[in-house]
């Protein structure tokens, strides 16, 4: 009778497992999933599974550089504005940084049809630039920083992560960890 009850157990956990696994993959709908959640099951039900299970994979990574860069662009342009005001941009970014932004907001104007970035000109820059904005404007950014390396570093390195991710690529787990890390690093010097 043991016996019977240890198989009836056991075959019970892997099938838990297997409906587990089958949903982490998307390829079961679990009961409590949410509409989005039911939608997106539906529209890729038909794309190779390594591809949605690297979606899957990936998405803790690109929320994490979402949230990452935007508290840096977050953090320079409320410096900036707290030291010169609103208009901060047209005294504190470089000529090339100024012509970037007018490229792409030109862009924009040409394709109306699709959503813009943002209404502030720190969200046309590249993610590189917002160290380099930090390091020429160096003394109002020392006292919050160890030096002008730690900035760079961290910055150089999250993009090199953040080309990965942009260009639709698995990016490799202690990749994660590390722009988890300089994440965690931003965080403890910035709040």
């Amino acid at each position: 009778m043991s016996s019977d009850f240890d198989r009836f157990v056991f075959r019970g956990l892997m099938a838990a497992r297997s409906i587990s696994g089958l949903q982490t993959n998307g390829l079961l709908r679990s009961r409590e999933s949410a509409p989005m959640e039911r939608t997106e099951i539906d529209l890729f039900a038909q794309v190779p599974e390594k591809i949605r299970s690297g979606s899957i994979a990936m998405r803790r990574a690109f929320r994490l550089l979402y949230i990452f860069e935007n508290c840096i662009r977050e953090f320079i342009d409320t410096r900036f504005t707290d030291l010169s005001g609103p208009g901060w941009f047209s005294t504190r970014a470089t000529k090339a940084m100024k012509d970037k932004v007018e490229q792409r907001k030109q862009s924009e104007q040409k394709n109306l049809w699709h959503a813009g970035r943002h209404t502030d000109d720190i969200f046309y820059l590249d993610f590189g630039d917002l160290g380099l904005l930090m390091v020429n404007h160096w003394n109002d950014f020392k006292h919050l920083f160890p030096d002008q390396a730690w900035i760079n570093s961290r910055i150089q390195e999250a993009e090199r992560s953040r080309n990965v991710i942009a260009h639709t690529n698995l990016l490799a787990d202690d990749e994660i960890a590390r722009l988890e890390m300089y994440f965690r690093d931003w965080m403890a010097q910035t709040t």
